[in-house]
């Protein structure tokens, strides 16, 4: 059990590094970000604004059994994200 849950932490790890390497990519002969960085990039920040907001609805519905309160703290937590998402899309969508 240890094993598996291991290999997949070294999987999200890996994918993970990998997301910030294409993030990280500097190219000096193009000024500006291309439409596909741009898409690439927004994709990036909704899942990573949506993706605690929903794992939080679901956890909380399974757990309490109480659809209200799963709305209630899935919005929370989703607020709280794009709290976040101003400072993720500041240092993800500048071009350095």
């Amino acid at each position: 059990m240890e094993i598996q849950l291991n290999k997949i932490l070294n999987k999200i790890y890996s994918v993970f590094i990998t997301i910030f390497e294409i993030l990280n990519v500097s190219d000096n002969k193009q000024p500006k970000l291309s439409i596909r960085e741009i898409a690439l990039r927004g994709t990036i920040i909704a899942t990573i604004i949506t993706v605690p907001s929903i794992i939080t609805f679901l956890l909380i519905w399974i757990v309490l059994d109480n659809l209200i309160y799963a709305a209630i703290l899935g919005a929370v937590v989703h607020f709280i994200a794009m709290g976040f998402s101003l400072k993720i899309s500041k240092k993800i969508l500048v071009k350095k």
